[in-house]
C-alpha cells in the first residue's frame, strides 16, 4: 500500500473514530477513551507513514518562548486570585484523578500532537485538514462527551469552554507544529492543561472570562510569533501577510466586544430574553443590553437585571419601600399580571437594561427548546 493511501485511510478513520466515541462514551470517561484512540494512531503513523524534518532555525527558541508564556499565564492565572479570591481545587495531588484524568490527558496530548507533526510534515492539503479536526475532536473528547450535554446549560458551557477553544486553539497548534515541530505545543498543552491536578488552590475567575481568555490567548500568541520569526523569512509574501494580518485584526475587532458581552464580566453585559415577561419593552427573542450597577440608585419604573434562585432575570420595578432600615424592590414583567413572588435588595441587582437587539436571541431559545424535549 502506497504512502499516500495510508495517509488518507489513517487521517480519515481517526476523526471519525474520535467523534463516535464522543457520543458513545461516558461523562467521566471521555479522557481514556481518547488517549486509548489516539496513542495506537500516533503509533500507526510512526510505523507506516514516512516521517519528514522540519527544518527550523528557531525551534530550540519557540519552545523556549512557549514554556515561558504557558509559565507566564500560569502565573497570571492564579495572581487573579487576588481579585477573585481563591478556593480550594478538589482534583489536585488525589491519585484517584492522577490516574483516571490527568494520566490519559497527557498520553492524549502527546499522541495527538506526534500525530498532527507528522500529518503536517507531509504537505498534503486533505491530510492536513483532517488532522486539524482530529486534534479538535481528540481535545473535545478530553473535555467530555455526548452524555455530559443533558442541558442547555451544559451544551452552552461545552461550546464556549472547549469547542470554540478547541477551534482557536488547534489553528495555533497547527501553526506551530508546521513550522516548529510538537514540542513547543506539547509543553504548553501540558503546562496550561494539568496545572490543576497539582496545584492545591484556585482563583475564582469566572468560566465565562476563562472562556474569553482562552479564544484570545492563542491569536495573541500567533501575531506574536509571526512577528518575531517568520516576517523576516518571508519578505516575498508581504502583501499577503499583511492582508491576512489586516483581516484578522478587523474580525478580532470585532469578536472581542460580543465576547466582552456575551460573557457579562465587564461594564456592559448582554442576556437573551428567553421569556414573553417583558413583551412590549423587550420581545422574546430580543437581546437585552444592560450596565453593570456601580453606585447609581435604583428608581420605580426602571428595568433592571438581578438575581434570583440562581438565574438572571430582566423584570421592571414597580414599587420600592424600606422597612426595618431594609430597602425593598419589588419587581413585576410588563406582561405579567401579578408582582413577582417576594422580594429583592440591591445586592441582587446586577444592573441596568439600557437598549435592546431584536430578534438575535432566537436560535439560543430554539436551541434551548430541544434539550427540554
Amino acid at each position: 500500500m502506497s504512502d499516500k493511501r495510508k495517509l488518507y485511510i489513517i487521517s480519515a478513520s481517526t476523526p471519525a473514530a474520535l467523534l463516535l466515541a464522543f457520543v458513545l462514551s461516558g461523562e467521566f470517561s471521555g479522557k481514556i477513551v481518547a488517549a486509548a484512540l489516539m496513542l495506537p494512531v500516533a503509533l500507526l503513523c510512526g510505523f507506516l507513514i514516512k516521517k519528514r524534518g522540519i527544518p527550523s532555525i528557531n525551534k530550540p527558541q519557540v519552545l523556549m518562548l512557549l514554556s515561558a508564556i504557558s509559565l507566564v499565564l500560569l502565573s497570571l492565572l492564579y495572581l487573579s486570585g487576588l481579585k477573585f479570591g481563591f478556593v480550594k481545587n478538589p482534583y489536585a495531588l488525589q491519585p484517584r484523578f492522577l490516574l483516571t484524568y490527568a494520566l490519559p490527558m497527557l498520553a492524549a496530548i502527546g499522541a495527538s500532537e506526534y500525530f498532527r507533526c507528522v500529518m503536517r510534515a507531509q504537505d498534503d492539503k486533505w491530510a492536513d485538514a483532517l488532522s486539524y479536526v482530529t486534534c479538535v475532536a481528540a481535545e473535545m473528547l478530553m473535555f467530555g462527551s455526548f452524555t455530559y450535554l443533558t442541558s442547555f446549560n451544559r451544551f452552552m458551557d461545552f461550546v464556549g469552554m472547549a469547542l470554540f477553544p478547541a477551534i482557536t486553539a488547534n489553528l495555533l497548534y497547527h501553526y506551530i507544529s508546521k513550522r516548529y515541530g510538537m514540542y513547543p505545543n506539547i509543553v504548553y498543552r501540558v503546562v496550561t492543561t494539568l496545572y490543576v491536578y497539582f496545584i492545591p488552590f484556585e482563583s475564582r475567575i469566572s468560566d465565562s472570562l476563562v472562556a474569553l481568555l482562552k479564544l484570545l490567548i492563542p491569536v495573541l500568541i500567533f501575531f506574536f510569533i509571526d512577528a518575531l520569526y517568520e516576517k523576516k523569512r518571508k519578505y516575498a509574501l508581504a502583501r499577503k501577510s499583511k492582508l491576512s494580518a489586516v483581516v484578522s485584526v478587523v474580525l478580532l475587532a470585532m469578536a472581542i466586544p460580543v465576547i466582552m458581552l456575551i460573557s457579562n464580566q465587564f461594564r456592559y453585559g448582554l442576556l437573551i430574553v428567553a421569556t414573553p415577561s417583558m413583551t412590549g419593552e423587550l420581545n422574546q427573542g430580543d437581546a437585552a443590553i444592560f450596565q453593570r450597577i456601580d453606585g447609581q440608585p435604583i428608581q420605580e419604573g426602571q428595568v433592571i437585571v438581578f438575581e434570583k434562585n440562581n438565574s438572571l432575570v430582566i423584570h421592571r420595578v414597580a414599587d420600592i419601600q424600606t422597612i426595618n432600615g431594609t430597602t425593598r424592590y419589588y419587581t413585576k414583567g410588563d406582561a405579567n399580571e401579578d408582582l413577582d413572588a417576594g422580594y429583592i435588595t440591591r445586592a441582587d441587582v446586577v444592573g441596568f437594561v439600557n437598549h435592546k437587539i431584536p430578534y438575535i436571541g432566537y436560535p439560543t431559545i430554539w436551541m434551548r427548546s430541544l434539550f427540554k424535549r
